[in-house]
């Protein structure tokens, strides 16, 4: 027997899809409110390390859960944010350890974000519009002395928290090598041994001994010379005045 088209009709598996409606002047007005953030942005000088959501406007009303972001976005802009502390961090880690110092921190993030033809000054206007952030993340005491990982926390905010900016860019670990000004202090981190034999005596010939019968499989350290690391060892002292202000490390 036929089956009437009435009767296929109620038991269709098409007639069980839900049909959404397209609200075509939802979607107008939400690209009309992004077309004026990117020309808002674009007005202001905003790089991406401000503009890291990529919202697509769609028929559907937003679901609850984790804000989307740009991954390979986040990545970027946290990069730029390793290169800038690790660039700055004989002048910023002894103002956020082994205490934070909130208003001499935030005035050497305001020298930076104020230096001419700088490609860090973006980040630490960044830096300077989270600097709550920042405070928040210095106060757990937990990577306060790593600048990677205060740039992994960071590169994310405010779009998505700190804990969760921490823990995107950690499966995605940065492949630039190690700051010259910030290798005095990751050795002291992560080679205590060889720091104390190296801040004994900062003499060249102390240097060639130590690194020579020194073994590690470091990647970031492994086949660096030992001129190369006196070097990095000269430039890891603060210098305020070249950010033309007026601090004390201690």
């Amino acid at each position: 027997m036929r089956r009437t088209a009435e009767v296929a009709s109620s038991i269709s598996t098409h007639s069980a899809h839900r049909r959404i409606k397209y609200d075509a002047g939802r979607v107008i007005r939400a690209l009309e409110q992004r077309v004026a953030r990117l020309e808002n942005a674009l007005e202001n000088s905003i790089g991406p390390i401000d503009y890291l959501v990529q919202e697509t406007p769609t028929a559907e009303p937003k679901k609850p859960g984790p804000k989307p972001i740009h991954f390979h976005g986040l990545l970027a802009d946290r990069d730029t944010l390793v290169q800038m502390f690790e660039n700055y961090w004989p002048e910023i880690e002894p103002l956020c350890c082994p205490k934070a110092k909130p208003k001499s921190l935030l005035r050497v993030l305001e020298a930076i974000s104020t230096q001419k033809m700088s490609s860090y000054a973006q980040a630490a206007k960044h830096l300077t519009k989270q600097f709550d952030a920042i405070l928040k993340f210095l106060a757990s005491d937990r990577f306060r002395r790593d600048p990677r990982q205060i740039a992994n926390a960071l590169a994310g905010v405010p779009q998505v928290g700190l804990w969760r900016s921490l823990k995107l860019c950690q499966s995605r670990p940065t492949n630039y090598p190690i700051g010259q000004r910030a290798m005095k202090a990751y050795i002291r981190r992560k080679h205590p041994v060889l720091f104390r034999r190296l801040a004994a005596d900062v003499d060249i010939l102390n240097f060639v001994s130590a690194v020579r019968s020194y073994r590690t499989k470091d990647r970031w350290l492994a086949g660096l010379h030992a001129d190369y690391l006196h070097m990095c060892w000269q430039q890891a002292k603060p210098n305020y005045r070249a950010l033309d202000i007026e601090l004390s490390a201690k």
